[in-house]
């Protein structure tokens, strides 16, 4: 059989960065492939990032052959030995795919994102039942404002989003309360412990998916140098495996809601792609 495999990692520094910001790469790639009439078979393959287990190029950049991350999520089709894969190298093009947009207000294009999507890349069932339980004990019966209130080294590495803190976060979710008092709950999402606590304690009608990863005792001195920190954590054995499913699940989820909050970041762009329910975006 054909293959064309896709990887993450001709773009920047070659490793690979977060997760949506990865998703989003292969995506631009595969909605590519499809379009262009190949008949071969698409394959995602994050083996050469710093989600494989181990690996951390701020330590060594001798890749770790520890499988490729991207099956612990996702059910595709996997080359063998006997088949034919073709490398994809083509490069990311603002042209065709700006990565600084979350195409909310372009339905046209989030659609031909959507559908290339969900036509190739399907969660595993077993992701999918827990966020469908999460969903059907928390957020049933309620109109649900999801907040993507991203912290830590992202001032520092993308201020061309904005610079923002925790109380930038709080005072605009009360304006959008305010403006719209039919949001009857919060889904608050961070990958900093102290902003969870922080907006939860301002707005209590919250909820969060609790025992995920997310920022304790990492200093800014080391975030802001290891800008892939959350990926590199030793903290907890399958840590990259885990990391990736509570990232799908609180993207996911963020999807179902009504109306959806943040600063423009890859968890962001990720609930808009996989919106199911979105009514309305906010961006900070």
């Amino acid at each position: 059989m054909e293959y064309y495999k896709i990887v993450p990692t001709n773009h920047g520094w070659g490793f690979g960065y977060g997760f949506f910001s990865n998703y989003r790469i292969c995506l631009e790639q595969l909605i590519h492939h499809h379009e262009s009439g190949d008949s071969k078979v698409p394959y995602i393959d994050w083996g050469g990032t710093t989600w494989v287990e181990g690996f951390n190029p701020f330590e060594s950049e001798v890749l770790i052959p520890n499988g490729n991350p991207f099956n612990f999520w996702f059910d595709q089709q996997v080359p063998t030995e006997a088949d034919n894969v073709t490398l994809c190298v083509r490069k990311s093009n603002p042209n065709s795919f700006d990565h600084a947009k979350h195409f909310f207000g372009e339905p046209i294009e989030l659609n031909r994102q959507q559908s290339i999507d969900s036509k190739y890349l399907k969660v595993k069932q077993h992701i999918t039942d827990k966020i469908d339980e999460i969903y059907e004990k928390e957020f049933k019966g309620h109109t649900v404002l999801s907040v993507m209130a991203r912290g830590t080294e992202y001032n520092l590495h993308h201020p061309m989003y904005g610079v923002f803190d925790v109380n930038d976060y709080i005072r605009e979710i009360g304006v959008i309360l305010k403006d719209r008092p039919s949001i009857t709950k919060l889904f608050i999402v961070s990958e900093d412990t102290e902003y969870i606590e922080v907006i939860t304690k301002a707005y209590p009608n919250s909820y969060f998916v609790p025992d995920v990863f997310r920022r304790t005792d990492e200093t800014m001195e080391y975030i802001n140098r290891v800008h892939c920190w959350p990926n590199v954590s030793t903290n907890r054995e399958n840590h990259c495996k885990l990391l990736g499913e509570e990232v799908i699940i609180q993207a996911k989820l963020m999807g179902k809601s009504d109306y959806l909050f943040g600063r423009l970041s890859g968890v962001f762009t990720g609930a808009v792609l996989w919106s199911e329910n979105i009514k309305e975006v906010i961006q900070l």
